[in-house]
């Protein structure tokens, strides 16, 4: 019997897990569970998984999905619709630009980068949210939000290793 078909499921299957996996971060990411004294901040995993797969996997994180997983994060959120969208492409932007380095670093230089760029990301929210008002907006949660995501980073790349040794190998006409 020829498993031809089903291979090609798994491999497909095996191949959206990045993207699957940064949905229920973004669920989390939603969930009102932030330290109280800091309100509504909340960590903004999903940059996790995009900054990773970025960095180690980029033909595993399309730009598609990460508008959607951002779109969904504004939705769950009552965020301005495509504020979190924003954030993501443009982190996922500057963490394709600085991939070579990323890629070879170590886990520290790779966490105090993802740290940056997870300021960045927050920055960019701040801005629009403050545009979005057109009056600026507490600074406050949005650093605090950098933090955590940042803090969060080192919590989450071990599961992100572990699913990335399960995957099919990178193609190289698909690595970017």
């Amino acid at each position: 019997m020829d498993d031809g078909p089903w291979r090609l499921a798994e491999t497909r299957a095996r191949m959206a897990l990045p993207c699957l996996v940064a949905l229920p971060l973004a669920l989390v990411s939603a969930l009102p569970l932030g330290p109280p004294h800091l309100g509504p901040a909340m960590p903004f995993l999903p940059a996790a998984a995009v900054f990773h797969w970025t960095v180690y996997r980029p033909d595993l994180m399309p730009r598609g999905a990460v508008f959607a997983i951002g779109l969904l994060h504004d939705g769950l959120t009552g965020a301005p619709l495509g504020m979190a969208a924003a954030a993501l492409l443009a982190l996922q932007a500057a963490a394709a630009a600085c991939r070579p380095f990323f890629a070879g670093a170590t886990v520290a230089a790779a966490w105090l980068g993802f740290g940056a760029l997870a300021a960045a990301a927050a920055a960019l929210s701040w801005c629009l949210a403050s545009l979005y008002h057109l009056a600026p907006v507490p600074a406050a949660p949005a650093a605090a939000q950098a933090c955590l995501t940042a803090a969060c980073y080192p919590l989450l790349a071990p599961a992100f290793i572990a699913l990335q040794r399960g995957l099919p190998a990178p193609s190289p006409a698909r690595t970017r």
